[in-house]
């Protein structure tokens, strides 16, 4: 959000919202999709995916993120 020009700063954040929302979304229906055939496998392959992301984007929050701010 700090990239965007402050006149666009609804629409990013907009995106940014809707984003996360239909991300959730797919997430579900994918989690759901999984454990529908058989509970216990689906459920386990779900907690490895989600577990997988979770590490993913743990390391690349690190790594995108910029520098430290100052505390002046």
């Amino acid at each position: 959000m700090d990239a965007v020009p402050a006149e666009r700063a609804g629409l990013a954040a907009g995106v940014l919202n809707s984003a996360r929302q239909v991300a959730g979304g797919l997430g579900i229906a994918v989690f759901g999709a999984l454990v529908a055939g058989d509970f216990t496998g689906g459920m386990r392959m779900s907690l490895v995916i989600g577990a997988c992301l979770l590490l993913l984007t743990f390391g690349l929050s690190f790594r995108l993120a910029g520098p430290a701010a100052s505390s002046a």
